[in-house]
C-alpha cells in the first residue's frame, strides 16, 4: 500500500474539506497521537480483520488499518464521532493517499525541500526522545521532602518584604553604583530612575512592592529576604538579568507553612532540580566530549552577513530549542 504522510497530508485533506461540519473531530488520517504512543483500542474494536472498508484504485483501507488510525485520534474526539464524521475521516483518508500519489507523481517524492522538512522533524523528534528519557527520574521519598523542609524552614513562611532594586548589565556600573548607595542610601530612588535597565520598576524608583518566597529568581530571593532593617542596601546581587542592588523598605514577618501544605511543592522543587542536575551534567559530558569550540569572530561575520527580515516577515529557528 501506498506509504502515508501524516502530518503534512492530514493538514491539506483538511483545507480541501473544510466545508465539513465542525462539531464533528476533524479527521487527520495517520496523524500521530501527541505522544507518539497508539492508545488502547476501545471495547468492541475491530481486530485483526483483512474486511475492507474502502477501495480506491489499486489500494485498499482494511478494517484493522482504520483501527489503527482511528486510535491515533484523541479519545474523546473518537467518544463523539458519530457515523457522518467517521465516513468523512475515511474520506480524508483516502483523499490523502490520492494527494500523496499524485505528488509523487509529480515528482515531488525527491523535492529538496520536502527532503529537509522530513528531516528537521526527525531531528527534533530525535532530540525530544533524548530529552525526555533525561526526564525519567527516581521518585523523591517523603525522607528526603522532610529533610528539606527542616533545613529550608524560612523558604516555607508568610514572611513578606517590600523593596526596591536596581539592575543594570555591566558589573563595573554596578560596582560604581553601589559605592555612591551605600555612601548615600537616600538616594537610591533617584539612582534607579537614572540607572536601572528593569524600565517597568525604573520608572518608580525601583520599587517591586511587597512580595513573598517563590515570586522572585532564587538569587534575588536570597539576598532580598536577608536584609533585616529598612533602608538597609544589599551587596551586588547577579542574576540571569544581570547585576541587582537591593534596599529594604519595610519586612513584615510572618509564620512558618506547615509540613502537609507544602510537602507537594517541595517534593516537586527536588524534583526539577535533580532533573536540572542531570540534564545540565549530561549536556556538559556530550559537549566536553565533542571538545566543542566556537570562532566569535567567525560567528559575528556571519549574523552581520544576513540581510534584515522585511517588516512582517515572521523568521522560525531552524532547530527547535532543547
Amino acid at each position: 500500500m501506498i506509504a502515508r504522510i501524516s502530518l503534512c497530508l492530514g493538514l491539506i485533506a483538511g483545507l480541501v474539506l473544510g466545508g465539513c461540519d465542525r462539531s464533528s473531530p476533524p479527521a487527520t488520517p495517520g496523524a500521530p497521537a501527541a505522544t507518539g504512543a497508539v492508545a488502547p483500542a476501545p471495547a468492541g474494536a475491530v481486530t485483526e480483520t483483512g474486511e475492507v472498508v474502502a477501495t480506491y484504485g489499486d489500494q485498499k483501507l482494511t478494517a484493522d488499518e482504520l483501527v489503527v488510525e482511528l486510535q491515533r485520534l484523541p479519545q474523546r474526539s473518537r467518544a463523539t464521532m458519530d457515523a457522518d464524521g467517521r465516513k468523512r475521516f475515511v474520506e480524508n483518508y483516502v483523499l490523502n493517499d490520492l494527494l500523496y500519489a499524485e505528488g509523487m507523481r509529480q515528482g515531488l517524492g525527491t523535492d529538496p525541500d520536502i527532503d529537509r522538512q522530513v528531516n528537521d522533524l526527525r531531528r527534533r523528534l530525535v532530540v525530544q526522545r533524548v530529552v525526555r528519557k533525561l526526564q525519567d527520574m527516581p521518585p523523591v521519598t517523603d525522607d528526603q521532602v522532610q529533610a528539606y523542609y527542616d533545613a529550608n524552614a524560612d523558604r516555607y513562611s508568610t514572611t513578606t518584604i517590600k523593596a526596591r532594586h536596581i539592575l543594570v548589565k555591566d558589573e563595573e556600573k554596578a560596582k560604581e553604583l553601589h559605592a555612591q548607595l551605600k555612601a548615600n542610601p537616600e538616594q537610591f530612588a533617584d539612582v534607579a530612575k537614572a540607572s536601572s535597565v528593569d524600565t517597568a520598576s525604573a520608572r518608580k524608583g525601583g520599587d517591586l512592592g511587597f512580595f513573598g518566597r517563590g515570586r522572585m529568581v532564587p538569587e534575588f530571593e536570597a539576598t532580598a529576604f536577608a536584609l533585616q532593617s529598612p533602608g538597609e542596601i544589599s551587596e551586588i546581587v547577579k542574576t540571569p538579568y544581570g547585576y541587582h542592588i537591593i534596599q529594604l523598605e519595610e519586612r513584615r514577618d510572618g509564620e512558618q507553612k506547615p509540613f502537609d501544605q507544602v510537602k507537594e511543592q517541595i517534593r516537586a522543587t527536588l524534583r526539577n532540580e535533580s532533573m536540572q542536575a542531570k540534564t545540565k551534567d549530561f549536556y556538559d559530558q556530550l559537549k566536553s566530549g565533542a571538545n566543542v569550540e566556537i570562532d566569535e569572530v567567525v560567528l559575528e561575520r556571519v549574523a552581520k552577513s544576513i540581510p534584515e527580515p522585511s517588516p512582517g516577515t515572521a523568521t522560525m529557528p531552524v532547530h527547535g530549542g532543547h
